[in-house]
């Protein structure tokens, strides 16, 4: 079978995004699996992060499935739903639409290009919980704030929020040392006792009144550089602690580029959520041949169609002009 594809990225957080409302994929869950752990090898595949699958929705929009590049899927992706959102505005001719995910439907819109090429556009994240039952984990309190996970790090505070994927982030004065973060993310998903389910870990380092850091080890990824529900996380946890503002925009730098996010606090604890904007860059079409009664080494044959070569520049100028 030929499949279409457009191998596209967030915040450098790429992935391979298929429109099934243009073409059904009539695979069981193992199959679907198996597929998109070929796609995303670096080595022998195509390479990325994740599937993100466009599929219709009888209420929404369209609806997003999300798979990791190990196979396993994800509640939400906050830079995989500014791309699959960009392929909704764009075949819908509308400035503003909603997606469904694993928890809900949740509105994006288009917003002005964040630099000269680089399109645009701004989710909703949520809902965000500080119950620790929601990533889940093991705790015996009904928030994990500011903690010390001996098992983890005995210097790192964490704080635990779903949002709605379980993350857990700790505050750092340093620079963060990519090693460390990489070797505690591990324990974190190697059957850890207190995160049955694995959890993204991330650190953040505050730049100022209105700027933050955020590097993250991704659950069923790994390193990866950036993660959309990790940096609305992250600045969640900053405006916890005091070090940032509650409804401010807030610039938020990660290997790959940057993003906007704001973290927005429900009084009555009932719908904590945040606003991620950020980029949604195509950098080219595809078609993949594969053949699923070779579950092993499903994939036969991959043709680039189309080069988006001025997208790619444009975001390569965006980075270096807004370093920070």
């Amino acid at each position: 079978m030929e499949l279409p594809f457009i191998k596209c990225h967030g915040s450098g957080n790429d992935f391979l995004l298929i429109d099934e409302m243009e073409t059904p994929l009539n695979l069981d869950e193992k199959q679907r699996r198996a597929l998109v752990m070929a796609m995303c090898q670096r080595d022998s595949g195509i390479g990325a992060d994740g599937v993100l699958f466009y599929q219709p929705d009888s209420e929404a929009d369209a609806r997003m499935r999300i798979f990791n590049a190990d196979g396993s899927e994800a509640r939400m992706c906050g830079n995989g739903i500014r791309c699959l959102g960009r392929l909704a505005l764009e075949k819908t001719g509308r400035d503003a639409v909603t997606i469904a995910v694993m928890q809900g439907a949740l509105r994006l819109r288009r917003v002005a290009d964040f630099f000269p090429g680089v399109f645009a556009c701004e989710t909703e994240i949520g809902p965000i919980s500080l119950d620790p039952a929601t990533l889940p984990m093991v705790w015996p309190e009904d928030r994990a704030v500011g903690v010390i996970l001996p098992s983890l790090s005995a210097s790192w505070r964490f704080t635990a929020l779903s949002a709605p994927n379980p993350h857990i982030s700790a505050s750092v004065n340093e620079a963060i040392d990519r090693e460390d973060l990489i070797r505690v993310g591990r324990l974190a998903n190697g059957d850890h006792p207190q995160f049955p389910d694995g959890v993204n870990v991330s650190l953040r380092r505050v730049m100022g009144e209105e700027a933050l850091f955020v590097a993250t080890f991704e659950r069923g990824v790994g390193w990866t550089h950036s993660c959309g529900t990790a940096m609305t996380a992250s600045t969640f946890a900053a405006c916890l602690d005091g070090s940032l503002t509650f409804g401010r925009p807030v610039r938020v730098f990660n290997a790959g580029g940057q993003v906007i996010c704001t973290a927005l606090w429900d009084p009555d604890q009932r719908h904590h959520s945040g606003l991620l904007a950020g980029n949604a860059t195509f950098e080219w079409d595809g078609v993949v041949r594969f053949d699923l009664n070779d579950m092993a080494n499903p994939l036969r044959h991959v043709r680039r169609v189309r080069d988006r070569d001025d997208e790619i520049r444009a975001y390569e100028r965006f980075k270096v002009a807004t370093a920070g």
